[in-house]
């Protein structure tokens, strides 16, 4: 009697393995910006001003030089990691997702670009080989970049041994009623106004663990950038088969 208790139960912990595997690690997310919510935005960078104003996220360089830098979205708690990231001499920590997001979709409402580029940067720290600066892929209203930086005082090319795979491509379009970005383990579709601008896939890229807003300035004007709404939704974590069971079997010991 006490055999066969134990394989129904084993037999519940696969059944609600697979539930709750899928369940447990759907999360979304959703403003439209009435306000800002600390908790789940950082700055990277000395420049640039963020802020929620009459319903946009609006982001400012205030001196008209090149310069890149970003606001990330953070959204799990207890999941991020401190990375040290040094400039001018300075050494500061920054917060990344380990072990980041596996499949996703980013739709972004209005976005306007004034006398800069503004956009969303993915992105992700490599240490085989061993790189100082993050890499990202930055989906402006115009075109996409790939490039290397520490998320304020300019970009850089990906190192030699990385390829950018996205397609070079421009398109006069500083603004767009609507974005959005679906990433599938390595795989990146950019949509804008509901045409599909790219599809490309990058198997450097299993995983991003650094998202955010990214603001580009020029030389001569103080660039700016805004957004209506962001929302995200995530149905992939990356997490180990020990970690779902482990996850699982507290569950069941719950219901128990």
């Amino acid at each position: 009697m006490k055999q066969i208790r134990q394989i129904i139960i084993w037999i519940w912990v696969f059944v609600l393995f697979n539930i709750i595997s899928q369940s447990v690690l759907a999360q979304s997310y959703q403003t439209d910006f009435d306000h800002l919510e600390g908790e789940h935005w950082e700055l990277w960078g000395y420049h640039s001003i963020w802020n929620a104003e009459k319903g946009y996220l609006k982001g400012r360089i205030p001196s008209p030089r090149i310069n890149i830098e970003m606001f990330q979205f953070k959204l799990f708690s207890g999941k991020y990691k401190s990375i040290d990231i040094s400039a001018f001499a300075d050494t500061i920590q920054r917060q990344v997702n380990k072990p980041g997001y596996k499949k996703f979709t980013i739709t972004l409402k209005d976005l306007v670009s004034r006398r800069g580029d503004f956009g969303v940067a993915l992105g992700r720290m490599f240490v085989d080989p061993p790189e100082e600066y993050p890499l990202f892929y930055v989906f402006f209203t115009n075109r996409i970049i790939a490039g290397e930086f520490n998320g304020w005082n300019g970009l850089s090319n990906f190192p030699r041994w990385q390829i950018p795979r996205h397609p070079a491509t421009r398109w006069e379009t500083q603004e767009l009623e609507s974005m959005e970005l679906r990433f599938d383990n390595g795989r990146f579709q950019w949509f804008a106004d509901d045409e599909k601008r790219a599809d490309f896939k990058d198997s450097d890229f299993s995983v991003i663990e650094i998202i955010g807003f990214v603001l580009l300035g020029h030389e001569i004007h103080v660039g700016s950038g805004r957004v209506d709404s962001f929302t995200f939704s995530s149905i992939g974590l990356s997490v180990s088969p020990q970690t779902k069971l482990t996850t699982t079997w507290g569950q069941i010991k719950q219901i128990k």
